[in-house]
């Protein structure tokens, strides 16, 4: 399979049928982590491999919403201080307007 089974409803910012799968991959995993449920973020992981998703979630300067830090601690075991989108989102506070 060359893409994840994932409805385009999920990437409405995008081509779908244009996404590099491979090469997006740090897009496709913050969006699923941030928008998606359970059963889509298995899929990820099937798609990409846990040891990915979770390089990804730990080390990339991605942005997710805190009850979206909170399930994916949860479900990976990880305290939010792991993950450099929790430090990036303390170091800039604003409101969201």
């Amino acid at each position: 399979m060359d893409k994840p089974d994932l409805p385009a409803r999920l990437f409405w910012e995008y081509d779908y049928e244009t996404i590099n799968w491979q090469k997006g991959a740090i897009i496709v995993i913050e969006w699923v982590l941030d928008r998606g449920n359970m059963r889509k973020l298995e899929e990820v992981i099937r798609f990409y491999g846990r040891k990915k998703v979770l390089r990804v979630l730990k080390h990339k300067p991605i942005f997710l919403m805190d009850h979206s830090i909170e399930r994916a601690c949860a479900y990976f075991k990880l305290k939010p201080e792991d993950l450099v989108c929790y430090h990036r989102k303390r170091s800039r506070p604003g409101h969201w307007f």
